[in-house]
């Protein structure tokens, strides 16, 4: 945006650039840490202490894998694609340009099938895409991604399908659609939900944002 299209990005401002990340890392952890204890509370997760030899490394590679999609893909997602949409036919084609993209990105992954990629959709990428239009910040979309990510790896959870060596191992119980199946916790009705119920207050703030005074 600043070499090729040649315009200011705000969006990337150091000026409160720690702050937005914090929030947003607390965002995420909450969405993480709710979805899951609703779906053990139905019985759908039970897990155990996987006794890893090295625990600190697995932290550490949780946190690196994390930070390294959320930075790409939002950098891609919502600073790249949901803006340039955004320039031409407003906020909400871009809001679901970006959302179906974004699911449609992750149907290679393990474990994939159609209803992943819709979950994926409403629960991530209007979550994440709401998350931009009100915060108008890169740092905060990452900071909640972030956070999201690294907090399913930890606790062993499959990352969009992906395998994760965590702290912790899962076993699924029951139907897929509370349990996500093999795809994981983006896969539940239950984050679906969840994601929904937080993106639209983010949505009604930057609605009311974009109204002339």
């Amino acid at each position: 945006m600043k070499y090729v299209a040649r315009r200011p990005i705000p969006e990337l401002s150091r000026q409160h650039a720690g702050v937005e990340a914090v929030r947003g890392v607390i965002t995420g952890a909450m969405f993480i840490a709710a979805s899951t204890l609703i779906i053990v509370m139905l019985g759908g997760y039970s897990f155990q202490w996987a006794a890893p030899a090295d625990p600190g490394s697995i932290v550490m590679a949780s946190i690196e894998i994390a930070l390294g999609a959320a930075i790409l893909e939002e950098l891609v997602f919502r600073g790249l694609m949901l803006q340039a949409i955004q320039k031409l036919g407003g906020s909400w084609i871009a809001l679901a340009v970006t959302s179906l993209t974004f699911g449609a990105f992750h149907l290679g992954n393990p474990g994939a099938t159609l209803w992943s990629a819709v979950a994926i959709t409403l629960e991530a990428g209007v979550l994440l895409g709401a998350a931009f239009l009100w915060r108008r910040n890169l740092w905060f979309v990452m900071g909640l991604h972030f956070a999201w990510n690294a907090l399913e790896s930890l606790l062993g959870i499959p990352v969009s399908g992906l395998p994760a060596d965590g702290l912790f191992t899962v076993q699924a119980h029951g139907a897929a659609w509370l349990t996500g199946g093999d795809f994981g916790l983006e896969g539940s009705i239950v984050t679906v939900i969840l994601g929904l119920v937080i993106a639209i207050p983010m949505l009604i703030g930057a609605a009311r944002k974009a109204k002339p005074n």
